[in-house]
């Protein structure tokens, strides 16, 4: 999602016309899309995903691109190997495992593996002088101020059953990663968040915001998803979540804004 985000904002509206209007060129982008997804999973190597593991391929991405290792997707007619220009910087209010999180079910069968895993790749990241900010001060103002700017949006891990109003006492943490493309003031996309909204009393503490946040998320159909800031900020703020950010911008280096 955020490959195909970076390749649509880098084309041209001539591009894009000429896109829609030829059905095979469609057809291979699909194709395209297809095989950076299976590049994807190939490349991370594990279905338990961490942030630090999403830094690691965006870094890959700017110093290799992609270049598929199936001999017969490198020989089609599909380009596998593209550049990306891109800046990112990698927000979290702890860099490494939290021991405490053994304790939870969502990370409870894999967590030993993954903590010298995830571990090992911060050792990594910390000598490679990668674009790491440990930071507790990362508001939602903050935020929904960073990926208001053009030519910039956020990765953001979220409690998922928190986004999807299944929070109860019985239910456990449930990670999941979304892009924050952006923040919408107009009214109808307010009061569609709203809806969406778990309680009363958080649409109350919604009326001191005059905006909305806007989603992509790959766990539903819709191509953006409206979410109340109440909502949105529980959900970031989850014990599991760490608050971890990734910023990706097109063309200007990020300025200490955090």
């Amino acid at each position: 999602m955020i490959l195909q985000w970076l390749r649509e904002s880098n084309n041209n509206n001539e591009d894009k016309e000429h896109i829609n209007a030829d059905n095979e060129c469609k057809a291979a982008i699909a194709d395209h899309l297809r095989l950076e997804k299976n590049w994807l999973i190939e490349y991370i190597a594990t279905e338990s995903i961490w942030t630090i593991d999403l830094v690691i391929l965006l870094q890959h991405i700017i110093s290799d691109g992609i270049n598929s290792s199936n001999e017969e997707e490198e020989h089609s007619s599909i380009i596998t190997k593209e550049q990306y220009t891109f800046s990112y910087l990698s927000c979290s209010t702890k860099f490494g495992v939290d021991k405490t999180y053994n304790n939870i079910g969502y990370y409870k069968d894999t967590f030993t593996s993954d903590e010298i895993r995830v571990n090992n790749l911060f050792d990594i990241a910390e000598k490679q002088g990668l674009p790491l900010i440990e930071t507790s001060t990362l508001t939602l103002l903050v935020l929904a101020d960073i990926v208001s700017r053009k030519g910039i949006v956020a990765i953001v891990l979220l409690d998922n059953r928190i986004l999807k109003n299944e929070s109860n006492e019985a239910s456990t943490y449930c990670g999941h990663y979304v892009i924050l493309c952006g923040i919408s003031r107009d009214e109808n996309d307010i009061k569609c968040a709203q809806v969406n909204a778990a309680s009363e009393e958080e649409v109350r503490n919604d009326d001191r915001f005059d905006f909305c946040l806007v989603l992509k998320n790959p766990g539903i159909y819709k191509q953006v998803e409206y979410v109340s800031p109440s909502v949105f900020d529980k959900a970031r703020r989850a014990k599991g979540t760490d608050q971890d950010v990734i910023f990706i911008a097109h063309d200007n280096p990020f300025k200490s804004s955090v």
